[in-house]
C-alpha cells in the first residue's frame, strides 16, 4: 500500500491526468547565525585542548590546537564574508 496523501501517482500526475508542480521558494537565510555558533563552538573546543595540553602532547595529538585554531581562523574569515556579503545584498535591494 503506497502513500497516497497528495494523490500523486508515480509519474508525479494527478489522478485526473494533470501535472502538479509546487514551486519552492529560496529561504532567506543570511548564514551569519550558523558561523558564528561554529566559530563558538570551535573556540570552547581549542580553550578545551589548550587546558588538556599536556595530555594531548603525551598521546601524541599535540596539532589538535592548531587544528582549533584554524578552525577559529577560517570562522573569522567566514563571518566577515557573511557580515559583506548581507551588507552587499541589502545595498542592492
Amino acid at each position: 500500500m503506497g502513500n497516497s496523501a497528495d494523490s500523486l501517482n508515480e509519474s508525479g500526475q494527478s489522478r485526473n491526468g494533470q501535472s502538479q508542480r509546487n514551486e519552492l521558494a529560496p529561504l532567506e537565510v543570511n548564514g551569519i547565525t550558523a558561523v558564528t555558533i561554529g566559530t563558538g563552538i570551535w573556540s570552547a573546543a581549542t580553550l578545551v585542548m589548550v587546558l588538556m595540553r599536556d595530555q594531548l602532547e603525551a598521546s601524541g595529538r599535540g596539532n589538535w590546537i592548531a587544528i582549533g585554531v584554524a578552525g577559529i581562523t577560517l570562522g573569522l574569515l567566514g563571518l566577515r564574508y557573511t557580515k559583506r556579503r548581507v551588507a552587499r545584498i541589502e545595498r542592492n535591494k
